[in-house]
């Protein structure tokens, strides 16, 4: 397969030699967007940016990749040539099959050839290039984006016209040159580098007089349009010409030489540096990659994330690869206690120590002369510490062959997108090299004795190395410090800062952190305490607009600006998430700087948007649940639209939820969610979770004194009870419950004192009997949910007691339900009905049905219980070798589950099935 892509011109695709027929508007610029960075990741978040600008469709990003599927079918085999990289897409094409890409390597080929005093053969190779110009670049493309990249571009043809003239002037074409020169300035007549070329030109060629009448000229045109002057170069080039002197060598120089003076201004690099090695392989790949250009990169993070000891660490281990010397500047860009390093003091800085005679005293002025200097060294400059793209720009080399490397909690994307910049973002450290960062501290005989501590310590530490440092500092320095005593400190700490603290500020990750956030605005500083309140892992950003209490725009805004100083981390999904470090210090900040009253208002949006969006996610599978009413959310809280796998993505953050302490006001809504998150694990998973959910809730009812919602509380906690094993449990909880439901009264109540001894009963006949009531009391109440569970649990006691017509006709009955919890347990019923029978066959046939039920709707434990069923079946047929795997799966399913009368019920069946061998 044959690609040919061209920009520069009307954009075309060929593959195999055809056309590829690309849509035009959206589709073809995102195509330019995709091939302006060939080779390079694209956000989405870019893509929509570039398209929409701030005219934004609704759901934008679905847009851009729907456009991005039309793209690959119109590009046919060449289709995968658009890769996915996680929220972004980059067009993967080889230098040969772009003419952008063929143009940059002409151009690296001339500087070669002209460094190689070749320039005659530069100039041949220059305009092989430029023959790759059709016309203006994209100029077939409407929208901003495509011009801005047009223009770009034609600077860029430019630029080359610029590098080819020079050369031929070097050939002895001057002659030829002038013409050519003077139709290109009438298009373009405040351009300096162009009339430096015609002066050039001009002085080579005996017109000495019209050379500096083409410098007058411009001074004017500079004066009229922009107010300014010649630039240095352009001066120096005026006074040689006025001395005579061969073009473009002036006799005096227009600076102060600088001395020979090679400057070696890289900090110590750490000796104990550890891992990170992906990280400096592609440093190195980026340096290979920039060749004779002037290579960029920049290595971003949170604060504490170690990306100064990175590229320290990378600058010594490449400094030989520039003789001409290493630059150093902490740019303090989120010092709160001093001002961070201005442009131009860095560059008076840098010029002193390459050696200038004298310093010039404006921004443009040292960045000219700095740049002036280094144009023919080959030099290492590592800017830490930035505050964002704007605080290095004037810094950044243009010299060939020089680097410029870059830190900063910003993640800088302005040097990527503009400056070209391979950007690396730092994050916690792997395990493994957590592991080796603290061995490497206290020595690896402790270390390796005390495996574990030095794991839990590294969990604790959220893997920061900043924090790994200070902990294996403190181990080191004190032998007799017990490893897994200090891993227990760190782990039970309630707030783990006020345990890693230290003398040393720089060493101190709460004043690290401080840094950050004391430069930001008040909507961010709120926005970021409010990850102290959200218990995590992360949240969206419908989430954070109610805990804001703010509109959705404001709240994403917001979640930008935190995430663009690496404060918290963007996710797929329109996630966010935050260091577990950084959590307890946003906590900190939510404690002492948000009042009490706005502490509980942003505690109570927070239930509300969650429970509001637990409800409509039920209620998507299942008739409501009784006595879940959220009402009209409070004011500030945005709702959310939960997708089909809400409840799994945000199952942590729902039961951290039930810890919340807002108040009285609180407890009716932790009660509500806890309700609902028992509906959907009783019949799925359940376990202590669920006991520890029931737990909280109950304590909720009781300050609220609401007996029906003590009493619901009691009836699954004595489910769970029963299904674990405790059976002394589940009836203490059955019989607070049976006197609630005497006071509360309702037929509800009387149905789930019912169910519970029906549950509990040890006699088959009165179990029976209690199941009965229940079914009719719940169907009564008109609860569908409670009505499936009673008819289920009436057709295994009639099962028990021997009474298979009520039992077939109850499972029967569940097969027409609408929950498909209810489905599946009703061919386990059927199943069970059968095996009573003998119709073993049929039996088998329903605990499939059964097992791929209770799969599908993600009850894993419901499951487990049918094979133990399967295996019963089984060993009544004869196959002891298939009833002794399903009673494996079962008992190791009810194992996992803490199930323990079930598993050692199970364990029993498989060593009487040992013992009859």
């Amino acid at each position: 397969m044959t690609l040919d892509v061209r920009l520069l011109g009307p954009l075309e695709v060929r593959v195999d030699g055809d056309r590829a027929a690309i849509p035009r508007g959206n589709a073809t610029t995102i195509l330019a967007l995709l091939l302006d960075d060939a080779g390079r990741a694209v956000p989405i978040s870019g893509l929509v940016a570039a398209v929409y600008g701030d005219d934004l469709p609704l759901d934008p990003e679905t847009q851009v990749q729907n456009t991005v599927g039309v793209l690959r079918r119109q590009l046919g085999p060449a289709r995968e040539r658009i890769e996915t990289v996680g929220r972004a897409y980059r067009f993967r094409i080889d230098e040969t099959e772009l003419d952008t890409l063929r143009c940059k390597a002409r151009e690296a080929e001339a500087r070669r050839l002209r460094r190689e005093g070749r320039a005659e053969e530069a100039a041949a190779v220059l305009r092989e290039a430029l023959d790759e110009w059709r016309g203006p670049a994209l100029a077939d493309l409407p929208g901003r984006a495509a011009g801005a990249i047009g223009r770009r571009l034609d600077e860029y043809r430019l630029t080359l016209l610029e590098q080819r003239i020079d050369a031929d002037i070097d050939t002895g074409r001057a002659a030829g040159a002038v013409e050519e020169l003077r139709q290109i300035i009438a298009a373009h007549d405040t351009r300096q580098r162009l009339v430096a070329l015609l002066m050039r030109a001009l002085h080579a060629s005996g017109r000495t007089a019209e050379a500096l009448e083409a410098y007058a000229a411009l001074k004017d045109r500079l004066a009229d349009a922009l107010g300014a002057d010649p630039d240095r170069e352009l001066v120096a080039l005026h006074t040689a010409i006025l001395r005579d002197q061969p073009a473009g060598v002036p006799e005096v120089p227009v600076v102060p030489a600088p001395t020979t003076t090679t400057p070696a201004m890289l900090p110590r690099a750490t000796p104990r540096f550890t891992g990170r090695e992906t990280e400096i392989r592609a440093l190195d790949r980026f340096l290979m990659d920039a060749g004779d250009e002037a290579g960029l990169a920049a290595v971003t993070g949170m604060g504490g994330i170690g990306k100064t000891a990175l590229a320290v660490r990378w600058a010594h281990r490449v400094a030989h690869r520039f003789p001409d010397g290493q630059l150093y500047f902490n740019l303090r860009g989120f010092d709160p206690a001093a001002p961070g390093a201005s442009p131009e003091d860095v560059l008076g800085e840098a010029l002193a120590a390459l050696g200038a005679a004298a310093v010039p005293a404006g921004l443009d002025e040292r960045a000219g002369l700095y740049r002036t200097i280094l144009a023919q060294r080959r030099v290492l400059v590592l800017l830490d510490n930035a505050r964002d793209a704007a605080h290095v720009r004037p810094l950044l080399l243009t010299a060939p062959g020089s680097f410029t490397i870059v830190t900063s909690r910003d993640r800088l994307v302005g040097l990527d997108m503009n400056e070209g910049a391979e950007v690396i973002h730092l994050g916690p450290m792997p395990e493994a090299e957590s592991a080796v960062l603290l061995a490497r501290r206290i020595g690896p005989e402790r270390a390796d004795a005390h495996r574990d501590a030095v794991a839990r310590i590294a969990a604790a530490c959220g893997r920061l190395p900043l924090a790994l440092t200070l902990v294996g500092s403190w181990a080191a320095a004190d032998p007799r410090l017990a490893l897994d005593a200090l891993a227990d400190r760190l782990a039970g700490a309630a707030n783990v800062l006020n345990v890693l603290v230290s003398t040393d500020h720089a060493s101190d990750p709460r004043t690290v952190f401080d840094c950050s956030y004391q430069l930001l605005s008040d909507r961010d500083a709120f926005a970021f305490s409010l990850f102290g309140l959200h218990p995590g892992p992360d949240l969206t950003a419908e989430a954070m607009a109610s805990l804001m209490g703010a509109p959705l725009a404001e709240a994403r805004a917001a979640l930008d600006a935190l995430a663009e100083i690496n404060l918290i981390e963007p996710l797929p999904g329109d996630r966010y998430s935050i260091h577990d470090l950084l959590r307890a210090y946003a906590a900190e900040c939510f404690e002492d700087e948000v009042l009490e009253p706005e502490r509980r208002a942003a505690a109570l949006r927070m239930l509300e948007h969650y429970l509001h969006a637990a409800v409509r996610a039920d209620r998507r599978r299942l008739p409501r649940v009784l006595g879940v009413d959220p009402g009209r959310p409070a004011p500030g809280v945005h709702l959310e639209d939960p997708g089909g796998d809400w409840f799994d993505a945000e199952h942590r953050i729902l039961h951290g939820l039930l810890r919340i302490e807002a108040g009285f006001q609180a407890d009716l809504r932790v009660w509500q969610l806890a309700r609902i998150l028992a509906e959907r694990a009783t019949d799925r998973t359940g376990g202590h979770e669920l006991l520890e959910a029931q737990t909280l809730a109950l304590a909720a009812a009781e300050r609220r004194g609401g007996v029906r919602e003590q009493l619901v509380c009691l009836g699954y906690l004595a489910i769970e009870h029963e299904k674990l094993g405790d059976l002394d449990a589940a009836r203490a909880c059955a019989d607070r419950a049976s006197a609630l439901a005497g006071r509360e009264g309702g037929a509800w109540a009387a149905a789930l004192d019912s169910y519970l001894r029906a549950r509990l009963c040890r006699d088959d006949g009165d179990g029976l009997v209690h199941a009965r009531r229940a079914r009719n009391g719940f169907r009564e109440a008109g609860d569908r949910r409670w009505e499936h569970r009673a008819v289920e649990l009436v057709g295994r006691r009639a099962t028990a007691a021997g009474d298979l017509a009520e039992a077939r006709g109850s499972f029967t009955a569940l097969l027409s339900a609408a929950d498909p919890v209810a489905v599946a347990a009703a061919h386990a019923g059927l199943g069970l009905v059968a095996h009573r029978e003998g119709r073993h066959r049929d039996a088998l046939d329903h605990y499939r049905s059964a097992v791929e039920g209770f799969t599908a709707a993600e009850a894993p434990d419901r499951a487990g219980q049918v094979r133990e069923l399967v295996g019963d079946t089984r060993e009544a047929m004869g196959d002891t070798t298939a009833a002794r795997t399903e009673w494996r799966l079962a008992e190791q399913r009810s194992t996992a589950s803490g199930a323990r009368a079930e598993a050692a019920r199970v364990r029993a069946k498989l060593h009487a099935l040992q013992d009859d061998r």
